[in-house]
């Protein structure tokens, strides 16, 4: 039986240089190879100017400087970290970790609090958990270690300490640990970033020369050099490359036409060739020495291109080219200090020159120094406007700041001087696929690849760009040709790991971006990626704690803010991530979804995330609406931001139709996947990925007369990229509080769907049915109502949607939209009363039946297009159908059973619904904080009445006005101006048209055919980030067109007019990370014009409204809620109008979120009461206990 192998260790991800491996027990070295495995007691030792980078299976990151020797004698294997294939036998005996640095440098970093690490040294052992540190140990065992973040235990058999976040523990064998504080112990990780050093050819030109040796008389083949060298710097280099090719012809030993040949090989990566020509160079110039080193680097071997500048630096004269280039390759060497000192020297030696400033630019950059790389690359800019390094650096300065306008221009115009500098189509790429324009990104990168088709960096944007293409399997083939093609890279890694969970391998997806930030640790886009992979294999502290690693990288980047509210929201902790989201919205410009601009992956898994969710999970749904208008009117095409508004309407009162219009916006605009109609039952999904979930639901409970209600339903949706479904079903039986004749029972199916064929089209389509039965349920505001006894409504409605979107680009949107709704509608009555007629008891029996049938039919059109400060929406909204009212009246007169006389009673109209808008708006910011919104619409409208055989007939101009002013950042004016027809708002209420102005919502409850006028107020303010308050103050003049019967039988068009004032103010509150409050008031003055008609249907009337609530969730899952209401309403010949109600809710969210079970209670104490509403509303209280217990089930 052979010995049990030992257990898998780690892999090999990347090395530089001489770096060989020792099997454990043996002397013999080997070299290393890339993704090699390492076993337990393995060594891997590297040599001068080499490197290695090793990520273990506990999921410790390793990177290895030059001249150190480490052992993994042992590592813990993490259960969610697959590196290869491991024995099961083996991973049960795994001891604990254990790594041993005989001497050298090391950077090590693992978050994985769950395992605990030794490294020990010859002066000193370290134990850890979750630390990122860097420690090094000198021949003699002198030991320093800087730690980062964590903790750690210092110790040896003399002493021991503990090292703190920014302190550097010291260590000499025979002697005890001792510790300092370091000022900046970020400098101490320095040499493990990745520093990409980018140059443009054009910044190294040839005719500029002074320091090579020219033959005494102007020769032919001189002449040929001096003419092709001329061409060379002009990037003329097949005419540079003919007139070298003369000069050789006539000298074939010509060490100027070599040289030339070789830099005409470098730019059109013939790099083995470009060696070649330069290695025939027999006197070599600095040209000659530099461009060798450039055709070794570029061949993979960056310690002979160190060594050949090194020498070169000992030999030639010290110019300032030379001393640039050697801090150059020093700076691909790992020498980062030595690179800087030099650069600095040449900079010192030759001011004019911009290369060096650019470069200490860069060097800055990589170390998050981003002033001092600005101040280095305006100095190089001054100094040479048309270096094309300096005009690329310039651009990357401004990409740290998120001008990504700037950036682009200063990266055309390094194109415009360098038409072969890869770098720069590589850059300008990144922010054509972050600013979601697919097809420039591509195009540019196209040519990126045309010059450089076995670019790594190359390779990966192109990858990147496929993946916005949803073309996986060409990105998979591009990020792994730039892994092999450079191991250096980090986002290759980060592709592949956004591959591998798009086909759900978390293992693999995991490790991959775990390579990712090894190979390149401080750069906030990795690890803003690693926290989402932890976040996708339920890693939630881990992950957490990445992201906000990830904030100190770059403090400006708001999508470590942004994914970490969207996680704490997830695990139940909504104060705190409110805290986030505001945060993620004001560090970027209140746009949504508040993330990255140069992202490099299209994130379109979170862009259909709620972000509404933790703010309503505490109650504070004010907060949550100024949010959400604000990330409207900064992009009113954004899917996320409407997706935003339409959830933040239910804290609006006098909303119909506005949420449901914003929802209709965000399902045509927002990209389909898993998360298209995900009903947030489940932890998000951070990546795009096949999905599917099932909620079952059930609900019991009682009226406070005792009458039973019962609501069931079942959901199940999910999707793939490109693909979403969701399918609803509903069951409602509801008794009534009623005594007699309130009952109702109601299916609801409904089915939606979407598919994007292309990355630029979606179709989107929908279909819902209900049925309904019911007794007489109106009136439910008022407890005194006798209802009818033998009423009854039966209700059934279809509805067929399709919706179409196309994207030209992200500023230019077309999208239409098609609804057809047929619906029935018919009651009966029966009453039977006598009557005295001449002394003789007559009874009546009313047997009346009416039916009021729709088919409606709404076409709507509209164009978005973005043009500098300027969002234009125009469009066109048709709607055509018909009012069916048929009713049959039977009247039966008997005395004492006998029938007397039979009379019947019949209407059938067909009156039309018909209208037409035309409408064109405009967001316009005038100045960074004032957005104007402007307006002009065309209307008219003919609407049915019911009971009447001819509609009413209106058209209008109709001007809309709004001002967005936000004087600081912590407070917002609005004001509103608007006048509409109301169309269709009743009978069709979804509508492409946006549906407020100014945060006040045009498509209030008003009948269809009604004139509407507003002038409406806001103030709102966020005093800290826990309370935000707003005051609203807005006034309606309301006209609607109305049929009235005179004396004689007469059917009179008349107007029936009222106003309304509204004042409003309500203060919300985090007051714990779990506990929200609301308070508010509000005063309303209802004022009908004269009317008999009227009088009965509301009266004159004044309202003042309190509200006091509490919202509770905890991150156990427990959850629930308390509201207070106090109303006052003043009434003519009504008492029932002054009440207080209380409302509360308890539940629990079961463990990983398998469920919820809730018991809500409305109106505790059973308060009666007649609550006034306004003519069409259709929230209100009801004036009786209300007790409901629900129980879900999520699988």
């Amino acid at each position: 039986v052979g010995a049990t192998p030992p257990p898998l260790a780690g892999k090999l991800v990347y090395l530089q240089g001489q770096v060989e491996v020792s099997r454990g027990g043996l002397k013999d070295w080997t070299p290393a190879q890339i993704n090699q495995d390492l076993f337990a007691g393995d060594t891997v030792k590297t040599g001068a100017i080499s490197r290695a980078a090793i990520l273990c299976v506990d999921e410790s990151q390793l990177k290895l400087n030059e001249n150190t020797l480490i052992t993994l004698k042992s590592a813990t294997p993490s259960p969610r970290l697959r590196l290869g294939e491991v024995a099961p036998a083996a991973l049960k005996e795994a001891a604990p970790s254990l790594y041993e640095v005989s001497q050298g440098e090391v950077w090590l970093r693992n978050k994985n609090e769950k395992f605990l690490f030794d490294v020990e040294t010859p002066a000193v052992t370290a134990a850890i958990r979750g630390t990122e540190f860097n420690l090094r140990v000198a021949a003699d065992g002198a030991t320093s270690l800087v730690l980062l973040e964590g903790s750690l235990r210092l110790f040896n058999p003399l002493g021991e300490l503990l090292l703190k976040p920014g302190e550097e523990g010291l260590a000499r064998p025979g002697q005890a640990p001792a510790k300092r504080v370091l000022v900046q112990p970020a400098d101490a990780v320095q040499w493990s970033l990745y520093y990409p050093g980018i140059i443009s050819y054009r910044d190294l030109p040839l005719s500029a020369s002074g320091e090579r040796p020219r033959p005494p008389g102007p020769s032919a083949a001189a002449v040929a050099v001096v003419q092709g060298e001329s061409l060379y710097d002009q990037g003329r280099l097949e005419q540079a490359q003919q007139e070298a090719e003369a000069a050789l012809k006539l000298e074939p030993q010509n060490d100027q036409a070599l040289t030339l040949l070789g830099w005409i090989c470098l730019q059109t990566h013939a790099l083995d060739k470009a060696e070649g020509y330069f290695r025939r160079v027999r006197q070599a110039d600095d040209r000659a020495v530099i461009g060798l080193a450039l055709a070794r680097y570029r061949l993979g071997d960056v310690a002979g291109a160190y060594a050949l500048m090194q020498a070169a630096r000992a030999k030639l004269k010290p110019t300032p080219l030379l001393a640039t280039m050697t801090g150059y390759f020093y700076l691909l060497a790992g020498r980062v200090e030595e690179a800087r000192s030099l650069l600095e020297a040449a900079v010192q030696q030759a001011p004019a020159m911009a290369l060096p400033r650019a470069l200490l630019s860069q060097i800055y950059l990589v170390q998050n120094r981003k002033a001092a790389a600005r101040n280095a690359a305006a100095q190089a800019l001054a100094q040479n406007p048309a270096s094309p390094v300096a005009q690329l650096t310039m651009g990357l300065v401004n990409i740290s700041y998120f001008d990504l306008p700037a950036a682009k221009q200063h990266l055309e115009k390094a194109l415009s001087l360098d038409p072969r500098f890869v770098d720069a189509y590589v850059y300008l790429a990144k922010i054509w696929l972050g600013s979601d324009y697919l097809d420039r990104a591509w195009k540019t990168i196209g040519a990126a690849l045309r010059l450089a088709p076995q670019d790594g960096e190359v390779l990966t944007l192109a990858g990147f760009i496929r993946l916005g293409y949803r073309d996986y399997s060409q990105a998979f083939l591009l990020f792994s040709r730039a892994v092999r093609n450079h191991p250096a890279l980090g986002e290759p890694h980060l592709g592949l790991g956004i591959y591998h969970f798009r086909h759900r391998d978390f293992d693999q997806g995991l490790a991959s971006m775990l390579t990712a930030t090894l190979l390149d640790p401080r750069v906030s886009l990795y690890q803003t990626s690693l926290g989402k992979a932890l976040y996708q294999v339920r890693s939630f502290d881990m992950a957490l704690e990445v992201y906000d690693y990830a904030k100190t990288l770059d403090p400006k980047d708001p999508s470590p803010y942004l994914y970490k509210g969207i996680a704490l929201t997830d695990l139940n902790r909504p104060g705190e991530a409110i805290e986030e989201i505001n945060r993620s919205i004001a560090l970027n410009d209140n746009n949504a979804i508040f993330r990255s601009r140069i992202m490099l992956d299209r994130d379109l898994a979170v862009r259909n995330y709620n972000l509404a969710r933790s703010f309503a999970q505490l109650g504070l749904g004010d907060w949550a609406y100024s949010k959400a208008v604000t990330a409207v009117k900064n992009d009113p095409t954004n899917s996320s931001a409407q997706l935003f508004l339409a959830n933040a309407f239910a804290a609006t009162r006098q909303r119909l139709g506005s949420a449901g219009s914003s929802l209709l916006l965000y399902r045509l605009l927002s990209p389909a996947n898993q998360n298209t109609f995900t009903i947030f039952n489940d932890y998000t999904p951070m990546f795009e990925m096949p999905y599917i979930r099932l909620q079952a639901q059930g609900g019991i409970g009682t009226w406070g007369g005792g009458k039973a209600i019962q609501e069931h339903s079942v959901e199940l949706y999910g999707g793939l990229p490109g693909l979403a479904f969701d399918v609803f079903g509903s069951y409602q039986d509801d008794r009534g509080f009623r005594v007699r004749n309130g009952d109702s029972t109601t299916y609801i199916p409904i089915g939606f769907a979407k598919w994007e064929p292309t990355v630029k089209d979606s179709l989107f389509a929908g279909f819902s049915y209900a049925d309904r039965e019911a007794g007489d349920t109106s009136n439910l505001n008022d407890y005194g109502y006798q209802n009818l006894p033998s009423f009854r409504q039966f209700f059934h409605s279809r509805q067929y949607e399709v919706g179409y979107a196309h994207r030209f680009s992200p500023a230019s949107t077309f999208l239409a939209y098609f609804t057809y709704m047929p619906t029935e509608n018919h009651s009966f009555n029966r009453t039977i009363s006598t009557f005295d007629f001449f002394g003789f008891p007559i009874t009546l029996d009313d047997q009346f039946q009416r039916r009021a049938d729709r088919e409606l039919l709404n076409v709507q059109l509209q164009k978005q297009l973005i043009l500098g400060d300027h969002t234009f929406i125009g469009g066109f909204d048709y709607l055509s159908g018909h009012l069916k009212y048929r009713t049959n009246e039977m009247l039966l007169f008997s005395f004492l059973g006998i029938p007397l006389l039979t009379a019947e009673i019949n209407n059938d109209f067909k009156p039309p619904d018909r209208s037409y808008s035309f409408y064109l708006l405009d967001y316009w910011r005038l100045f960074p904080n004032l957005l104007l919104e402007l307006g002009v619409f065309k209307d008219y409208s003919k609407n049915s009445r019911v009971g009447y055989g001819a509609p009413l007939s209106t058209s209008l101009w109709s001007p809309r006005f709004g001002v967005n002013y936000q004087i600081n950042s912590q407070h917002t004016l609005r004001l509103a101006l608007q006048q509409h027809l109301s169309t269709h708002n009743l009978i069709q209420p979804n509508s492409l048209i946006p549906v407020e102005v100014a945060s006040f919502p045009w498509a209030i409850n008003v009948d269809d055919g009604a004139i509407v006028r507003e002038a409406g107020f806001a103030w709102e303010a966020q005093w800290n980030s826990k309370t935000f308050s707003t005051l609203r103050l807005n006034h309606h003049r309301f006209s609607v067109p109305q049929y009235e019967v005179d004396q004689t039988l007469a059917e009179n068009r008349v107007w029936w007019t009222w106003k309304r004032y509204l004042a409003s103010f309500t203060v919300n509150r985090i007051l714990t990370p779990y506990l929200g409050l609301t308070l508010g008031g509000s005063a309303k003055r209802f004022v009908p014009d004269p009317n008999p008609i009227l009088l009965p249907l509301a009266q004159d009337f004044n309202e003042y409204f309190g509200l006091l609530g509490l919202a509770f969730l905890h991150r156990s899952g427990w959850q629930g809620g308390i509201n207070a209401y106090l109303v006052d309403q003043h009434l003519k010949d009504r008492d029932d109008n002054f009440f207080g109600l209380v409302d509360a809710r308890i539940g629990y969210e079961f463990p990983q979120k398998r469920g919820l079970a809730q018991l809500e209670v409305s109106n505790i104490f059973n308060r009666h009461f007649f609550f006034q509403r306004e003519f069409v509303t259709f929230d209100a209280f009801f004036p009786v206990r209300r007790i409901m217990f629900k129980f879900a089930l999520y699988f």
